[in-house]
């Protein structure tokens, strides 16, 4: 039996922008409508909730038909999610928020339960994928990349097992998700899948129907499937949910690893929209926990419809050609203005929360101290360095002084200003915040006059050391390269050999690098131009290294802090003027093993010099020692001989797909400026959730808000909420979707079982695996990704 599946696979963005992907949805699914009256048996597959939404809002009669259509069983909707994405790049909470918004829209428009996922034209898939499809309420998947050229698996048809036990039946398509507009390439596509199922021994899903760009099935082709189910054929007009169905009590081989490798330069194409992803994701998670904490905390209307709609945006902007970086220009920069405004709305969603969160807080006795609000809205302390400018009228001369609620001094190191302007101040200082809590700090004047004058910078020797309280960095002036980091306290030594700042190599692939699953790890060092001191004071040492390569350079500021107890930060400042070529980071680490952060857990790869998709950390692990180095912004990486090598940019030509031969002029990616920064810690106990918190004190920092409010009670410092967990990292701190509770999810990462604890109740987090759970006035109580 063949099932055949009657789809139109379609991008919404790749070489055409949004608005032309809308208008072919329109299309597309009118033509649908239109073959399923001319054939009574005929059977349409449909999934993506924005394409709907897109129907419903612009053409209404259109979606008045479909909805008749699903009613009568002849137009059945798969996948569940806002579209087909990314499947390795997004965050596993985007990819909750997929099946969240995608699965109560169309329960809410269409009445059904969708539990078929279905991403035919992804570019890979995360080995956590079969535990989020679960945990939302999908039992089957729909895939077909990597292709068999590209990974061999133990049958088309196979239970996929992620590391908790959760399990989906999977099937990978063979050939291709579409087939053309005539009936005879059709004829021999159902010949080779008729065979296929006879040597397997079940059933098989045979696709059909045009796509990419949209069209759907033909009169041609449904003509040429009539004509041979007229002989007694066996083929069925059928969906994927009637197929699983179908093959649900089959015996089926385990599967339990990620499904890779295809265009793995897709990984670190246009580094603008992998950045901005990162940051959007970061963002919104703060700006949610700190809103369910105003709502629960100080009453404030919590800003469920903005927070759903932002959220949106980034899952319409991680579909697999926007946000890998595969489509033309024009439509990555409409990707990149929407991040933008998914950051401004964002950040006011923020802003607002810590207003209401600081009205419970009570103001220092004098006011005209400038005193201001640390905001933590992450699971755990945070201890790390914080920049700030306070307003002091223009007056750069009186010494002040930082006090903590205890009116304890805390030490002050001025550094350079963001502005140009006599009178301007900004200072660095060290300092911890609760989890979920706050701290209030003031300035004040100062008993006794103090220089808090700007450090003069000043060219360094070669070699280059300069050393703090806490760590020893020595720098090769020639090469840039750091010759030793060590940290003074431990004596823990991150890098086994010289670390460069910057590898150069040709690229000739294109912008998915098809038919390759690496890149080139060896090139041409930059040539170092000079070492700089930047700071020196109580709190950190600040050097800067600039290096070139022909036109381009390579700022790397190196900020060693005072506390042997903080990481190391590495601020990079790129100008690239490469096109056809790389830029790798290059991190001896001598690690026997290298493990990466993936949606909603981590993975461990072989050292073989591949190159693999990672997210914000990873943890290298050797004998006496192990490394966390987390980033803000890059998620290519590939790991040879114990070194750890990150893709910083690549710069193909925009939408250049093999075997086209580029003639002419032609744009590549990430010419011109980019900054990114990474921190880096070691010590021979250095967990899994370590790593996660030190990426979480990268990218989701203290909220630091001037403290105005009047009114409040609370205390100078404390929490706002006190959950637990010992190996399990809280990632989100949300409203319910209905409104009613608290939502609180998990994910376990030491491969034990755990327990989230909030006061003397808890739920149990299976090892390596994922919790949602409700608080609400009966308590708390386990629930799913779909928040029932």
């Amino acid at each position: 039996m063949l099932h055949m599946i009657g789809n139109a696979h379609l991008d919404p963005v790749w070489l055409w922008r949004w608005p032309e992907g809308c208008a072919e949805a329109i299309a597309t699914c009118w033509s649908a409508v239109d073959r399923l009256d001319e054939h009574a048996g005929f059977v349409f597959t449909r999934g993506e909730a924005v394409i709907y939404r897109w129907i419903e809002e612009l053409d209404p009669p259109l979606f008045a038909r479909i909805r008749s259509l699903v009613a009568e069983g002849r137009w059945a909707i798969v996948n569940g999610w806002w579209l087909q994405p990314d499947c390795n790049l997004p965050g596993g909470e985007a990819v909750i928020r997929q099946a969240l918004y995608g699965k109560r829209y169309f329960a809410d428009r269409f009445g059904v339960e969708v539990t078929v996922g279905y991403n035919v034209d992804s570019f890979g898939h995360a080995a956590t994928l079969p535990m989020l499809l679960r945990h939302t309420g999908s039992d089957s998947y729909v895939f077909m990349r990597p292709q068999a050229h590209e990974k061999a698996l133990p049958a088309e048809l196979f239970d996929w097992v992620a590391a908790d036990g959760s399990t989906v039946r999977a099937f990978r398509i063979q050939l291709d998700y579409a087939s053309g507009a005539g009936g005879p390439a059709l004829a021999d596509r159902i010949d080779r899948h008729r065979d296929l199922s006879a040597a397997a021994g079940h059933p098989f899903m045979c696709f059909y129907g045009v796509g990419n760009h949209g069209g759907g099935p033909t009169r041609e082709v449904l003509a040429t499937i009539d004509a041979r189910r007229g002989t007694g054929e066996p083929l069925d007009y059928s969906d994927p949910a009637r197929f699983f169905a179908a093959v649900r009590e089959r015996a089926a081989p385990a599967l339990t690893d990620e499904l890779q490798h295809h265009a793995v330069g897709c990984y670190s194409a246009v580094s603008a929209l992998k950045a901005l992803n990162r940051r959007a994701e970061a963002l919104l998670g703060q700006a949610e926990s700190a809103a369910a904490l105003a709502w629960r905390e100080a009453g404030a209307a919590y800003p469920g419809a903005t927070l759903a709609s932002l959220w949106q945006a980034v899952l319409f902007n991680q579909f697999h050609d926007t946000l890998a970086g595969s489509s033309i220009e024009s439509a990555c920069a409409d990707a990149i203005h929407a991040y933008g405004g998914v950051l401004s709305g964002a950040a006011a969603v923020l802003d607002a929360a810590a207003r209401h969160l600081a009205r419970t807080v009570r103001r220092a006795t004098d006011p005209r101290q400038p005193q201001f609000l640390l905001i933590n809205a992450n699971d755990a302390d945070w201890h790390g360095i914080v920049e700030l400018q306070p307003w002091t009228d223009f007056d750069a001369a009186a010494p002040l002084a930082l006090l903590d609620e205890a009116e304890r001094a805390i030490p002050l190191q001025p550094i350079a200003p963001e502005a140009a302007i006599r009178g301007v101040r900004r200072f660095a200082f060290a300092t911890a915040v609760p989890a979920f809590g706050y701290r209030l700090l003031r300035f004040v004047g100062a008993p006794q006059p103090a220089d808090q004058a700007f450090a003069e910078q000043r060219p360094l020797p070669d070699p280059a050391v300069v050393e703090t309280a806490g760590w020893r960095l020595e720098i090769d002036a020639a090469t840039g390269a750091i010759r030793t980091l060590v940290n003074r306290r431990s004596g823990a030594a991150p890098f086994s050999g010289p670390a460069h700042l910057g590898i150069v190599a040709d690229d000739p692939t294109d912008s998915w690098s098809h038919g390759v699953d690496r890149l080139p790890l060896a090139g041409r060092t930059l040539c170092c131009e000079r070492v700089t001191l930047l700071e020196g004071g109580p709190v950190r040492h600040a050097v800067e290294v600039v290096a070139c390569h022909g036109e381009s350079r390579l700022s790397t500021t190196i900020l060693l802090p005072a506390d042997a107890g903080l990481p190391v930060e590495l601020r990079v400042a790129l100008d690239w003027r490469e096109p056809h070529r790389l830029l790798r980071l290059a991190y001896p680490l001598a690690a026997r093993r290298f493990e990466y952060e993936i949606p909603a857990g981590w993975i461990a790869r072989p050292d073989d010099g591949r190159e693999v998709c990672g997210h914000r950390w990873v943890r290298a692990v050797r004998d006496d020692l192990v490394v966390a180095i987390a980033n803000d912004a890059k998620y290519g990486y590939a790991a040879e001989d114990g070194t750890l090598y990150v893709t910083a940019v690549r710069s193909p030509a925009f939408a250049h797909h093999d075997p086209m031969t580029l003639r002419g002029p032609h744009r590549t990616m990430d010419q011109g400026e980019q900054r990114f920064s990474l921190l880096l810690q070691a010590a021979p106990d250095l967990s899994r959730g370590d790593a996660w918190r030190l990426a979480d004190a990268l990218l989701r920092p203290p909220v630091v808000t001037p403290h105005v409010s009047r009114g409040g009670e609370r205390p100078w410092r404390g929490q706002w909420l006190r959950p637990w967990a010992a190996t399990s990292a809280i990632t989100a701190l949300k409203l319910a979707e209905d409104g009613g509770a608290l939502v609180l999810r998990a994910v376990e990462l030491e491969g034990r079982p755990d327990r989230l604890a909030l006061g003397d109740q808890g739920i149990d987090v299976p090892p390596r695996g994922i919790v949602t759970a409700r608080l609400d006035g009966g308590g708390l109580r386990r629930s799913d990704g779909l928040e029932r």
